[in-house]
């Protein structure tokens, strides 16, 4: 009797999922339509005429600079075990199925190739996942709160969502420190009260537990010093997003001061964490951009078309990073036969 009703539950969670993934992508459609509609053919053909190419090469590079320096905080905290080359192979798939499909489903490739590739444990996986992103929160709670504090006369209907984004990030880094130090106690209570509020049917806080049971079962010396790693490793990272946002506006030849443009980088940094998004967050990433630097003076019917102009070498850049997956297989095939 228990087989059927364990079917029927599957086939709800299953259901479920299918249905959120339509909602998510038909949201993105949307949202995509609605930016179109602020701008015109015009518009878009003056900026792409006008592309500044010495800051559109920045921006490439910076793009780049990303993917290596990503590849590397992994590989540095999963250990001497995996070669460079193979993690950053891995990263590049795990960005182009976020950024071509979801990010639920790139965080996923990226944990099921290490595991199929490189034999890492899905657990050890998912805790560099976990401490990368603990990091990138650090960073990105430091830049918002010293760029906001620049343009503070600038944003009065962002303060009080600024300061409670702060606040929501020092609590998650909280929430993980004390999961270090508190361990197996603090997780089991917190799995207990995402379950009596039937958080757990969705596959992301089920995943997110089993990630903190993992953690909490590693060795504190080895986390503290996984974290050092981590932390500085996405303070640099971060750094350079800063410089890939900035690139990224003044390749069409839009005027902005530095702060501004790190301000609306950071708040964007955290969009990307809402799961939500579809296709590296089409339409989402656009609205929410359109809405931020209109706050700086920027005309929104411009920034309409600059932020399509944006998606299209977005995506062109993430197609080009692919060429690195048969040239790496095609060197790893030679290599292999020189060996034998």
């Amino acid at each position: 009797m228990a087989f059927p009703k364990l079917f029927k539950a599957m086939d709800q969670k299953v259901l479920f999922q299918k249905g959120w993934n339509i909602a998510k992508f038909i949201l993105a459609v949307l949202l995509v339509f609605f930016v179109i509609s602020k701008t015109n053919i015009a518009q878009i053909k003056t900026i792409t005429a006008n592309i500044a190419w010495g800051w559109f090469l920045l921006h490439f590079f910076s793009f780049v600079a990303m993917t290596l320096l990503k590849a590397y905080q992994y590989h540095l905290l999963i250990g001497k075990k995996t070669k460079y080359k193979e993690v950053l192979r891995i990263v590049i798939w795990q960005n182009a199925i976020s950024n071509f499909i979801s990010n639920s489903a790139g965080v996923a490739s990226y944990m099921a190739m290490l595991k199929a590739e490189q034999n890492v444990k899905l657990t050890r996986s998912g805790v560099v996942f976990l401490i990368t992103k603990f990091g990138d929160l650090l960073a990105i709670s430091l830049y918002l709160a010293v760029s906001a504090a620049l343009v503070w006369n600038q944003i009065p209907l962002l303060r009080w969502i600024t300061i409670l984004l702060v606040l929501g990030m020092l609590l998650g880094l909280a929430v993980f420190l004390v999961t270090v130090l508190w361990r197996d106690r603090f997780v089991a209570a917190v799995a207990d009260i995402l379950t009596s509020l039937k958080l757990n049917r969705f596959s992301l806080v089920s995943r997110g537990i089993e990630v903190l049971r993992s953690l909490a079962q590693e060795k504190q010396a080895i986390i503290f010093n996984m974290l050092q790693i981590g932390v500085l490793m996405s303070f640099i990272y971060m750094t350079v997003t800063m410089v890939y946002t900035y690139t990224s506006v003044r390749m069409f030849n839009v005027q902005l001061g530095v702060w501004p443009l790190v301000y609306v980088a950071a708040l964007m940094q955290l969009v990307s964490f809402v799961p939500v998004q579809v296709l590296g967050g089409l339409g989402v990433t656009e609205l929410t951009s359109v809405y931020l630097y209109s706050f700086f003076g920027l005309d929104q019917s411009k920034m309409s078309a600059v932020m399509l102009g944006w998606r299209a070498t977005f995506y062109l850049m993430n197609a080009f990073l692919l060429i690195y997956l048969p040239i790496s297989a095609f060197l790893g095939k030679n290599t292999k036969q020189i060996d034998a």
